[in-house]
């Protein structure tokens, strides 16, 4: 990880950033640490680990703090929680002195456009792409295609090359099915694609061995997912009049510490995040891609959307209570939405995640639950738990103003 380096301990070249002047917090230079609190920098690949100075006063802002570190922070951010330690040191004729000396992890920023070369590449690809003439110019029907628990970068079965593989045969099937219900005489006006959460494996607080068997870290899973989705919107959106892309957080998506605990908020997600970056790149050529429409949402789990006369809710699945029976669990969850008057509980049709096997349950005609398989190697942990595993795939189905639901079902 580089460090961003200022002249001198004199007279720093502070930065201003959003006009705020930044200055150092100030050093204890009489008085030693413990050995404890002996000041050290730790690499471990991926987050910096840095045990301070001791300063004669609090830190009042983590950028003042990473500024005294050597790092911009417009390019690195502390990981919280910080280890925060104070005592009173003899200053001399009975007095003392109140001292403090930090822990924390250092870190690159999420990626953003600004920063990530691969980024600023699919921009300028996207900028030559051409408007489509074969879109579809008739009908009320919606086609959909949900993508579920990707988790690129994990390594059980044929791991992240075997994951990446089939991503890219099912973005060709999924093209091949939309031609074919076409020529069936289906007119499907939208398309939908939904992110229905786990689209990538993270690196840890999951389970005890993934910081050792992850394939990825997080900044090249998040890439690699960009990518995936960037080639499959731009590959399906030109058979269709009108495209809504949308996304809902899993717990694999989540920015989670060590303990395997979320300490962030529910919006710090790179299952949303890669979804969000994708909406920026198609953004820079509004002539190829100005009828995709992306619903992002910032800290909800869930997504409503009307289509077709019908309305389909997305949530990732992780939200439900402990139980065997996962669709059980999807129907309590289902009901206490409805109890608490959330829109997703009065949905027709909901859409899951996060169990990794395909199912459908019609608990009547307006209330049907579809469960959609992953796309990953499979779960090595889960197989020999149970002795069972599921078949890789991604849900399609069609919606349109007849009297059933929904039609045209397929697993890709």
């Amino acid at each position: 990880m580089k460090q961003f380096k200022y002249e001198g301990d004199d007279s720093l070249n502070l930065p201003n950033l959003d006009g705020k002047e930044y200055s150092p917090p100030k050093k204890e230079t009489t008085i030693k640490a413990p050995s404890s609190l002996k000041p050290s920098v730790d690499w471990d690949g991926e987050e910096v680990q840095v045990t301070s100075e001791v300063y004669s006063e609090p830190v009042r802002d983590w950028d003042q703090l990473l500024v005294e570190l050597g790092y911009d922070p417009e390019l690195y951010e502390i990981i919280e929680p910080v280890k925060l330690s104070s005592w009173d040191a003899p200053a001399g004729e009975g007095e003392t002195k109140r001292l403090y000396s930090y822990k924390v992890g250092i870190r690159a920023k999420r990626v953003t456009q600004y920063r990530d070369e691969d980024y600023k590449d699919l921009v300028t690809l996207i900028k030559k792409h051409r408007p489509m003439s074969d879109k579809q110019t008739s009908g009320d029907a919606t086609f959909v295609v949900c993508l579920s628990d990707w988790q690129i970068g994990k390594a059980d079965g044929d791991g992240t090359d075997g994951t990446i593989g089939r991503i890219l045969g099912m973005i060709d099937s999924v093209t091949e099915r939309i031609r074919e219900l076409q020529k069936s005489g289906r007119k499907m006006k939208t398309l939908v694609v939904a992110g229905i959460g786990d689209m990538v494996e993270n690196c840890e607080g999951h389970y005890a061995t993934q910081t050792f068997t992850v394939q990825l870290n997080r900044r090249q899973q998040v890439r690699v997912l960009r990518r995936l989705l960037t080639k499959a919107i731009t590959s399906w959106a030109k058979m269709f009049n009108e495209v809504i892309v949308l996304a809902v957080p899993g717990n694999h998506g989540e920015n989670r510490n060590a303990s395997g605990k979320s300490f962030t908020t529910r919006g710090d997600n790179d299952d949303v995040a890669a979804f969000e970056m994708v909406a920026e790149i198609l953004s820079a050529n509004q002539e190829a891609y100005g009828h995709v429409r992306f619903i992002i949402p910032e800290d909800e789990i869930s997504v409503v959307l009307e289509v077709s006369d019908t309305y389909l809710g997305f949530a990732h699945g992780h939200v439900t209570s402990n139980g065997a029976d996962p669709q059980k669990k999807i129907k309590e969850w289902w009901k206490s939405q409805t109890f608490t008057n959330n829109p997703i509980g009065h949905v027709n049709i909901l859409i899951t995640g996060h169990y990794h096997h395909f199912s459908v349950i019609e608990h009547d005609n307006d209330k049907i639950h579809m469960q959609c398989p992953a796309m990953d190697g499979g779960s090595e942990w889960f197989k020999d738990l149970t002795g069972v595993d599921s078949r890789p795939g991604t849900l399609t189905f069609v919606i349109d103003k007849s009297e059933r639901p929904y039609r045209d079902l397929e697993v890709i």
